[in-house]
């Protein structure tokens, strides 16, 4: 059957017209509502456990190729579907669109899926006839009606007030959004204000959208420099070198679990900051202790993790900090506390790998 698919989908060439093109969407959403159905059932059945995963997120991030903010969405798609059967059958017959359904799903919230339930088998075929603009108009109202009659629903979970979503894409990128409440927001939208209002370095013909990143980038790094200190002092950057034997000249490193820096870039934060030096041997090994100690000492953790960056179990990405030194060969067993036999492991993937068998 998905031989079939995919050599249809390989072989489709969409006539260059609007009906057409029109047709092929109402497809893709029919197709992506049975998949986020599918991707529900998988995780309520515990499909990405057997297989080794940490979440279905993380699962759908390394076998299905999807980033995080479109797992998440998938998601809360595939469970708003198993709550609301009249939402669900009209995305998979294409009565609504994706867009559509998004809409729904994005309004809907855990304290209100019971009310929504409830009114769905009339709601959803007006929503049907709607569009984008109209649709938010009518959710809204509808949201509004439905969060001052859900105190009749005891028990439900509170939505949060605020919600932060960030993630690491390709090339280094990083992509995110948030939803905060009124005051959380004034205090954000204020702080960005007044970090934006300088002049850097002169340049004033930069987009807005530009000065707010780089206002935020201020915040947060003002943040860091002075939390949990007395007033006057700050926390100085933390820098990874990697310092050979051979060259004690050579400069080159980045954030741990991140970006390289470019020789710029560390140059200028060396001249502030505190570094930990990762000494390699002349061969370009990192430090070996051998069968002197089980317990792997600060240096040579300090290199697994510059090595490593994250759990090294397949599909895993939990950052080194959750992370354990495992003994590939066991130390029991003559193993050596050294980087060619230790590699980082979560501490789910560790007690995997201990079991028995």
């Amino acid at each position: 059957m998905f031989d079939e698919l995919a050599g249809a989908v390989g072989g489709l060439e969409i006539p260059l017209y609007g009906d057409a093109l029109a047709a092929v969407l109402r497809i893709a959403d029919q197709l992506n509502a049975r998949i986020a159905a599918a991707v529900d059932d998988f995780d309520r059945t515990g499909g990405w456990e057997i297989e080794g995963a940490t979440s279905i997120t993380a699962w759908l991030r390394d076998r299905g190729g999807v980033a995080r903010p479109q797992a998440g969405q998938l998601l809360r798609t595939g469970r708003r579907f198993r709550d609301l059967p009249v939402l669900s059958a009209a995305a998979r017959d294409g009565v609504l669109s994706g867009g559509q359904v998004q809409a729904v799903v994005s309004t809907v919230t855990e304290a209100t899926v019971p009310v929504f339930a409830e009114q769905e088998a009339e709601l959803v075929p007006k929503l049907a006839e709607l569009g984008p603009p109209d649709l938010v108009s009518v959710l809204g109202r509808w949201q509004a009606q439905a969060e001052t009659a859900v105190g009749a629903y005891d028990g439900l979970p509170e939505e949060p007030d605020r919600s932060l979503y960030l993630s690491r894409t390709f090339q280094d990128r990083w992509e995110g959004s948030f939803s905060l409440d009124g005051e959380s927001g004034a205090w954000v939208d204020k702080a960005i204000q007044e970090a934006s209002t300088r002049d850097r370095d002169g340049d004033r013909l930069r987009l807005a959208a530009e000065r707010r990143a780089d206002a935020l980038v201020d915040v947060c790094r003002w943040f860091l420099e002075h939390r949990d200190r007395p007033s006057g002092s700050r926390h100085r950057p933390s820098l990874n070198m990697l310092v050979t034997v051979d060259d004690q000249h050579q400069l080159s490193g980045g954030v741990v679990g991140g970006p390289q820096l470019a020789p710029a870039t560390l140059g200028r934060l060396a001249c502030d900051c505190v570094l930990h030096k990762v000494v390699l041997g002349a061969d370009g090994g990192l430090l070996r202790f051998g069968r002197s100690t089980r317990t792997v000492p600060v240096g040579l953790w300090n290199a697994l993790v510059v090595r490593d960056l994250h759990c090294r179990f397949p599909g895993c990405d939990r950052p080194a900090h959750w992370s354990e030194a495992h003994h590939a060969v066991a130390w029991d067993e003559g193993g050596l506390t050294d980087a060619e036999n230790l590699v980082l492991l979560c501490s789910r993937h560790h007690h995997r790998l201990h079991r028995p068998g």
